[in-house]
């Protein structure tokens, strides 16, 4: 009973501190092109986690089965290395991808512990977060370029429905990460109305709270964003995340925003386009799986 409540309340903490860092994949592009200010895009980026994870936050059963055993010693490791790489990242201010890092550290105290790894859940984890990137880069130039230009005669009415499809679909990019990010979270957890309520309490604790650092790192220092740029860029991200929650794989909202809003910044033949805040985005992509998987294999000593 003592690692079922360390481990609930370990769940609240990286439920408060993912909320925060990855408001940027929800909210990031609408306050980046200053459709809505700060505090309205919390507030919708709130209310797209809480549906989500409501929603369809069970849809990620399969996969906390996969890369772990329902053992509360093992999760509360799993989610206390997690928050430490998490703390890690806030110092250098950067998005994180708690998805990278949580299943790392998973298969490490797999292998530590002598549990069986689901070889083949992994290697579908692998080629999906290899070709999500590519995949979404391509479909973002294609769908900015088919329709750039299609402008309407009154530009203030064109203005107007952008915004309103941006907030619908700022809010669906939230729930997308709700279902699938803090669904596996919920998941690993064993689900139950305890950890929802205490989850929903640390959304709001850490939308508000600790999202200053990275909120507007990805919508505004990789690409300077347009209302149709924008658009283009949540929409192809949050199907693509909402497609893998779908079939239980988890995906990593960080990356596949970054990777919409850099094929945009392509799409304009790199006018606007700053890489190297992309390219620190893509380091985390390699760093945090590997070093979940270094803090796994440690749970050997435990």
């Amino acid at each position: 009973m003592f690692y079922e409540y360390v481990s609930l309340l370990l769940a609240f903490v990286l439920t408060a501190l993912v909320t925060g860092n990855n408001l940027s994949a929800a909210v990031g592009t609408l306050v980046g092109s200053r459709i809505v200010t700060r505090l309205f895009g919390v507030v919708i980026g709130i209310g797209g986690f809480a549906i989500g994870l409501i929603a369809e936050g069970s849809l990620m059963k399969g996969a906390a089965d996969s890369i772990l055993p329902n053992d509360y010693i093992l999760t509360t490791f799993a989610f206390a290395g997690t928050i430490g790489i998490f703390i890690a990242a806030a110092i250098f201010r950067t998005p994180l991808s708690l998805t990278m890092a949580l299943v790392g550290i998973s298969t490490g105290l797999d292998i530590s512990r002598g549990f069986s790894v689901d070889t083949f859940f992994l290697f579908k984890l692998a080629i999906t977060w290899t070709l999500a990137p590519v995949i979404l880069i391509a479909a973002s130039i294609y769908v900015n370029r088919a329709t750039t230009g299609r402008a309407m005669k009154n530009v203030w009415q064109q203005a107007s429905i952008l915004k309103i499809l941006l907030l619908a679909t700022a809010l669906f990019t939230g729930f997308t990460l709700g279902a699938n990010t803090l669904g596996l979270i919920e998941q690993l957890q064993g689900g139950g109305i305890l950890t929802l309520a205490l989850m929903l309490a640390a959304i709001v604790i850490g939308s508000i709270f600790l999202s200053g650092g990275v909120l507007k790192r990805v919508g505004e220092d990789i690409f300077a964003l347009r209302y149709h740029n924008a658009l283009t860029s949540l929409v192809v991200s949050s199907v693509a995340v909402e497609i893998a929650t779908i079939y239980g794989i988890p995906l990593s909202n960080t990356q596949t925003l970054s990777s919409t809003i850099f094929g945009i910044g392509l799409s304009h033949k790199y006018k606007l386009l700053y890489t190297k805040p992309f390219l620190m985005v893509v380091a985390t992509w390699i760093i945090s799986p590997v070093a979940g998987l270094l803090v796994g294999l440690s749970g050997y000593f435990i």
